[in-house]
């Protein structure tokens, strides 16, 4: 049902005036705006056309110092989807500064703490480099969190440690893991004058089974079995002439077992092959027909044409040989 005294449009701009800039009616406004509307009603009785003129001037100049919440500056919404689309640009950048921030801060304390085995060994500085890692590459490689240094010592030459995996979920992951702990170890440490002999053992938990136990579920499930040694790397260092050093490594205490299913687990998708075994039948045959394609090449591959040879005249000639 329309309104029968409709509002004016300076009435409704009015209206609105009274509204603060936090959107809320403001009753000081409100009571104002009573007490000019009575003015302006007794001024149009009056027939005071100047009385009302400056009412009307007065009105404009102080709606021009409010907040028009019809306008696009209004707080009472209308920039909300601005401020929202600000802050969340604030809070994401915020976000990134400060994990980059805490990347480098990270590589750089890592960095200062990694101990240097080139310059000294004992039994300090191996633990120190197990604990924080060692510089392999272009990145840090981490080694198990239970370690023991079995020796250290410049004078033997020898470095010596024993780490028990528990994150790697079977033998060929085990043997991967530790040959990648074992080079970063030995590189750093053979690179010391006084360092010929890095010896890295590995120890894993195993089951009745025998095989190899890990922990899941990020860790809060630890692995358990009877700790038993699986591998051992060997790196030694001899100099075969004045100018020439070498470097070798072994791996040891390897049994047929582990042996076994290190191969197994490497040739995992030999299954899918139909016949596995290449027999020496097999080859030789493979071998002549490789021959006979050579011997049916002529000068037709430079020329082309007509073949020289046919299979059938090479299989005679063949026979009478």
């Amino acid at each position: 049902m329309a309104d029968k005294n409709p509002l004016t449009p300076e009435e409704v701009t009015e209206l609105f005036s009274e509204i603060d800039a936090s959107g809320v009616l403001d009753p000081t406004l409100a009571k104002k705006r009573t007490e000019r509307m009575r003015e302006k009603e007794a001024a149009a009785k009056r027939g005071d056309k100047a009385a009302l003129a400056q009412l009307r001037s007065e009105d404009r100049a102080s709606q021009a110092k409010h907040i028009d919440p019809l306008s696009e500056d209004d707080p009472s919404g209308s920039q909300v989807s601005h401020t929202i689309t600000k802050t969340a640009m604030a809070v994401v950048i915020g976000i990134l500064v400060l994990i980059v921030g805490m990347q480098i801060g990270y590589g750089v304390m890592r960095r200062l703490n990694t101990a240097n085995l080139s310059e000294s060994v004992s039994v300090d500085t191996v633990s120190t480099a197990l604990k924080g890692g060692l510089e392999w590459g272009n990145g840090f490689t981490q080694f198990p969190l239970d370690f023991t240094v079995d020796e250290a010592d410049e004078r033997t030459g020898t470095v010596e440690v024993t780490v028990l995996d528990t994150s790697s979920a079977n033998e060929l992951e085990l043997l991967s893991n530790g040959q990648i702990q074992a080079a970063a170890l030995a590189t750093n440490a053979l690179l010391n004058d006084k360092i010929d002999r890095v010896v890295y053992n590995v120890h894993a938990y195993i089951d009745e089974d025998s095989n190899i136990q890990h922990d899941s579920f990020f860790g809060m499930f630890p692995a358990r079995g009877h700790q038993s040694a699986i591998l051992t790397f060997v790196w030694t260092k001899s100099s075969s002439n004045a100018t020439s050093i070498d470097w070798k490594m072994r791996i040891v205490s390897m049994d047929d077992t582990i042996a076994e299913r290190i191969q197994k687990q490497v040739n995992s998708v030999s299954s899918l092959i139909e016949d596995p075994v290449v027999s020496q039948t097999k080859i030789d045959e493979e071998k002549a027909e490789r021959d006979l394609e050579h011997r049916l090449h002529g000068r037709e591959i430079f020329r082309g044409g007509k073949p020289d040879r046919t299979p059938s005249e090479l299989l005679e000639q063949d026979k009478k040989k």
